[in-house]
């Protein structure tokens, strides 16, 4: 009885290690991607996972657990409900995944569902923000030298050095490369771009990770307390752990940015005009660095709801990282908003998924 008891473990193990690629973490228990272990609670009907982390799990990925061999199931568990959420709005379900040497300059897993991983034919490029199932923005310069065919947009997306993540990554191709008509690079003006998917791909699917951000209607008012920019940087790529960086930001009136700007490099007459916008913080290298940040997005709170957000802007370029204060220039979506509609429209793509 027993030898028998020991072959069926035996070839359990062989399978779930040697045909689907997990190892073994202790007896009878394999290393998975944690949705893919069926060890937790069941509360009204509910699953609730068991998130905790024990001495076993710390021999697998931060993104795996040590699961019992009979509890592992063949995909991963999806969530109903995504298709309701509102442009804008996240979910906090995964904010606990988090990889060891966590550092606060970097994303959690879903925090910012509608960033978009943006790579071209030498690798990744930049970043950019989904809103629409079909539509990415980012900045013109990201993407001035690449052609629609070799652009590959991977929405979902967290850590890049692998794909373990609760919830999959989606990748779709690009159609349409729509670079604003009178984009210049120096000086900086109509710094946008508009990425369309091809009609033979699917639109992205809304799921928990991934999701659309609400443009700004043209007269908003920012709440300039409290933004954020987030994306992943080019000298990240390569290495064991590639996450998106987090950054906690102000917008700044008018006013303030231009007497802030004469101070930097651009000299005492620069004016900034309505297509572009500043916004400021602590310095770090996120922003001011030569990693590779183009198109970065600028989000700040909807007034009034705390944890739903707009697309303010798209990082141009860093302006002043002297001291202990960076100040940056980014690209007005407000101002770009009855262009963005128009293209859309055009081909028949519904603006309302993105109206606040």
């Amino acid at each position: 009885m027993w030898f028998t008891r020991f072959v069926v473990v035996w070839l359990l193990g062989c399978l779930a290690a040697g045909v689907l690629g997990f190892k073994s973490c202790a007896e009878e228990k394999i290393c998975v991607p944690s949705e893919q272990c069926n060890e937790g609670l069941m509360v009204e009907g509910h699953f609730y996972p068991d998130r905790s982390r024990t001495m076993l799990d710390e021999q697998c990925h931060y993104m795996e657990k040590c699961c019992n061999i009979h509890d592992t199931l063949p995909t991963v568990r999806t969530l109903e409900g995504a298709n309701s959420w509102q442009c804008g709005g996240r979910q906090d379900l995964w904010y606990y995944l988090r990889p060891l040497g966590y550092k606060q300059q970097e994303a959690k897993f879903g925090e910012f569902p509608w960033l978009v991983a943006i790579y071209g034919a030498s690798g990744y490029l930049c970043s950019g923000a989904l809103i629409s199932p079909v539509t990415v923005l980012t900045t013109a310069r990201c993407v001035q030298n690449e052609t629609s065919e070799n652009i590959r947009l991977v929405a979902g997306e967290w850590d890049a050095a692998v794909e373990l993540e609760p919830q999959p990554h989606q990748t779709r191709e690009v159609a349409e490369l729509l670079l604003h008509p009178n984009y210049t690079q120096t000086p900086v003006a109509h710094n946008i771009a508009v990425l369309l998917l091809a009609k033979e791909s699917p639109p992205f699917e809304l799921a928990p990770n991934v999701q659309l951000i609400c443009l700004p209607p043209p007269q908003m008012v920012y709440n300039y307390s409290q933004c954020y920019v987030s994306g992943w940087r080019r000298i990240d790529f390569g290495g064991s752990v590639t996450l998106p960086k987090r950054w906690t930001l102000y917008a700044l009136p008018r006013d303030q940015c231009m007497a802030k700007l004469r101070l930097s490099y651009l000299g005492r007459r620069y004016s900034l005009n309505d297509t572009l916008l500043c916004a400021g913080g602590d310095k770090g290298d996120f922003v001011c660095g030569d990693g590779g940040m183009d198109g970065v997005p600028l989000m700040c709170p909807l007034p009034g709801h705390d944890d739903r957000f707009v697309l303010a802007g798209l990082l141009a370029k860093p302006v002043r990282c002297e001291g202990p204060q960076l100040l940056g220039i980014y690209t007005n979506l407000q101002f770009y908003r009855q262009w963005i509609d128009q293209k859309l429209r055009e081909r028949d793509i519904d603006i309302r998924q993105y109206m606040v």
